[in-house]
């Protein structure tokens, strides 16, 4: 896996003068993620939905695929 967005935030500190710098970086899986706001119709009130990028952003490097526990998988055919 790259190391991108771990580089952006020290250039953030380093560079930029920032104290701290945190990338969208989902804790789990390590991937980067977008957030969408989001406003269902004849509704006032909006939600974020936040979406896993599959590939870095930065580079375009494929993320690893790891298994999630507990998450569905698909059943083998004989």
């Amino acid at each position: 896996m790259c190391n991108c967005m771990k580089e952006l935030e020290q250039k953030f500190i380093e560079r930029l003068g920032y104290e701290e710098a945190d990338a969208p970086v989902e804790l789990l899986s390590g991937r980067a993620y977008l957030s969408f706001t989001v406003r269902e119709a004849g509704k006032n009130k909006t939600k974020q939905i936040p979406m896993l990028l599959s590939k870095c952003p930065i580079c375009g490097q494929e993320y690893e695929k790891k298994e999630t526990p507990g998450a569905a998988t698909p059943k083998e055919s004989k």
